[in-house]
């Protein structure tokens, strides 16, 4: 069944040439070719069975496959065009009317009963054009009429879509796959058709129950055979996706993996990732069509919006189309934004966020989808904790316990990177810069270790913030640091150190001095020499280049008289 969303003067269209063919042709009908004595009960189960094939399609593909047509098709060989032509406007509008929920009740009634019209008349005509007659009891020629009555069908039934979607503008693209599918199905429907005609003429009532009902339960078995390997599917993909997730080493890369691979396997247009603070919610990731965008700035107290929702009681929640949860957005949203899946993430008992999916189809969740949902996020939170406390291990490692700049460790194998990308000539220049505090051991004596470490933080606080962007700075050892700046030449570097020795000498740190009295609070002032190298001009040897800015600091700088830039000179 059509979905159609029509405004205006097109459904204004629609209606009138509704009038004008559909009622207007039964009426015609019912004067030039009356309906005959017919077995009512033959009838009303036809429509029954019909209606049940409608509403319960077998599923291929996440796709329904209705056969119907098989429960009209025996009541137009038997009784002709009029009858069949009622029985399946019957049939659509049950159909159509049993799924209320999905809305645009009259746009769908209106487009089905018009198609499915059309199809009828005109694989009738063709079926006559063939020489066969109502109530044809002649098997081959039975079988040549029918086959014709189902090609043109089928064939009709596909350009009508075709058409639909280019009219609507949404039109799709479908597999040659389904294509065939849809072909394929006149080969299932002819001999169901004919098998229950002739069982019919033959038997009377108890072919329904030898042909038609046994294959109505058959397909709802496929249905909950195909649901349960849906799932069967969605889990395994979901146990993939955790383990993928499990060998991730960083937050970051396990949430864009999360990310993408949640908007593939859900077929979700949108993913929403939010952070749970005290009582309220902050969007952290927004995926659109699985591309990183940017975070609308919005904060969700308990209970407001859509993710809000999942603080007040922990629930997950399905909406299927828009009208049953646009009222409760705070935010703007997407315009062709229909269905929704909300899922709270927790750990150890707690919310710590809340993961939104949509799609622009209606219906475009399943509730099975909640309980994989559910599984993978957990995969996911586990997956975050375990890169987190990687993340902590190896900042631990790396990092300067005092001053929180990278240490000896990390900095000698960032400079050993950084050489090899000059070798592979992705760098033309990288240059170290190595300063030494000026007379601390003075301040130490002076003011104690405990103040000497103060002072230390300070001035690595000011190191960092001075650290151009593709920089690194490392704590050397001691009162010692270094920067290196991939893409510096020793002309650039220099500089750069000249103003960086501007900038901490005009810069007072704050000690606390209980050595010589009562506690007080005093600035010092402070100054640091410094040592520039650089490769390829000064070498092309990681290690080599970090000795040559020691002795640049040294004989340039600390022997010069202190507080100055020293360049390496060969």
């Amino acid at each position: 069944m059509k979905k159609m969303k029509l405004k205006g003067r097109q459904l204004m269209l629609l209606f009138l040439t509704w009038i004008i063919v559909v009622p207007t042709g039964i009426v015609y009908l019912l004067h030039t070719q009356p309906v005959p004595t017919v077995n009512w009960l033959w009838v009303g189960l036809s429509v029954l069975l019909g209606f049940l094939s409608l509403h319960y399609p077998i599923i291929y593909n996440r796709k329904p496959v209705s056969l119907f047509v098989w429960f009209t098709l025996p009541i137009f060989i038997m009784y002709g065009l009029t009858i069949e032509l009622i029985i399946t406007q019957v049939i659509i509008a049950l159909a159509v009317f049993a799924r209320l929920k999905k809305g645009n009740i009259l746009f769908r009634f209106l487009y089905n009963s018009l198609a499915y019209f059309i199809l009828s008349v005109c694989a009738a005509i063709a079926f006559f054009l063939t020489g066969a007659k109502t109530g044809e009891m002649d098997m081959g020629k039975l079988v040549v009429s029918v086959v014709v009555y189902q090609i043109v069908y089928s064939f009709l039934y596909d350009w009508i879509s075709k058409l639909y979607e280019v009219l609507t503008h949404r039109k799709r693209r479908g597999s040659v796959k389904e294509t065939l599918l849809h072909y394929f199905r006149m080969i299932i429907a002819v001999p169901l058709a004919l098998s229950l005609y002739f069982v019919l003429i033959h038997y009377g009532a108890i072919g329904y129950l030898l042909v038609g009902i046994p294959f109505f339960f058959m397909t709802i078995l496929l249905r909950i055979n195909r649901k349960t390997d849906d799932l069967n599917a969605y889990i395994q993909a979901a146990g993939k996706i955790g383990q993928q997730l499990a060998k991730m080493t960083t937050e970051e890369a396990v949430v864009q993996e999360f990310m993408t691979k949640t908007t593939a396997l859900f077929k979700a247009e949108y993913v929403y990732l939010f952070k749970h603070y005290d009582g309220w919610l902050e969007p952290t990731h927004f995926y659109v069509e699985a591309r990183k965008v940017d975070v609308p700035q919005v904060r969700l107290e308990n209970g407001e919006g859509i993710a809000g929702k999942v603080l007040s009681n922990k629930n997950r929640f399905l909406y299927s189309r828009r009208e049953q949860w646009i009222e409760r957005s705070m935010t703007t949203v997407p315009a062709d934004l229909e269905s929704l899946l909300c899922v709270p993430l927790i750990r150890h008992q707690e919310i710590v966020g809340a993961l939104v999916l949509g799609s622009k189809k209606r219906d475009g969740f399943k509730e099975f989808h909640l309980n994989v949902l559910d599984l993978l996020s957990s995969y996911f939170i586990v997956a975050v904790e375990k890169a987190r406390y990687i993340e902590r291990a190896e900042q631990q490692s790396n990092r300067c316990a005092l001053t929180g700049l990278y240490n000896y460790r990390f900095l000698e194998q960032h400079l050993k990177h950084e050489m090899a990308l000059i070798h592979k000539g992705v760098h033309q220049h990288v240059a170290v810069v190595m300063l030494d505090i000026d007379h601390f051991k003075k301040v130490n004596d002076t003011y104690g270790h405990e103040c000497g470490n103060l002072i230390l933080k300070q001035f690595a606080h000011l190191l960092q913030n001075e650290c151009p962007e593709n920089g690194i700075v490392a704590r050397y050892g001691g009162e010692e640091f270094v920067y290196i700046l991939p893409g510096y030449s020793a002309a650039t570097a220099l500089g750069f150190a000249e103003e960086l020795r501007s900038v901490i000498e005009q810069t007072n740190m704050r000690i606390e001095n209980d050595l010589s009295g009562p506690m007080s609070k005093e600035q010092l002032q402070i100054t640091a020499s410094i040592g520039v190298s650089a490769a390829p001009e000064d070498t092309d040897e990681a290690m080599t280049l970090l000795r040559n800015a020691d002795r640049a600091l040294y004989i340039g700088a600390k022997q010069a008289g202190r507080n100055r830039v020293g360049g390496y000179v060969k």
